[in-house]
């Protein structure tokens, strides 16, 4: 079982990051699907993909031909 030391962060959106007392950090997002990380950057890279999704360049810039030839 994991024991948790204390609440790191805990975000608008219901996400958190716990520290666990034998190290490492204990991250939820928003639907409680959790995972043990061992550093805090690991972790909060778990809830950036989690909250924002996987945006840029991938989701966010895709354009139809129609889009771009009437953008010049």
């Amino acid at each position: 079982m994991i024991k948790l030391g204390g609440r790191v962060v805990e975000t608008p959106m219901g996400s958190t990051i716990d520290s666990i007392r034998d190290g490492g950090f204990w991250v939820c997002d928003r639907d409680r699907n959790c995972r043990e990380v061992r550093g805090l950057w690991e972790a909060e890279e778990f809830l950036r993909e989690r909250e924002r999704g996987f945006d840029y360049p991938y989701a966010s810039q895709f354009q139809t031909i129609k889009d771009v030839q009437s953008n010049q």
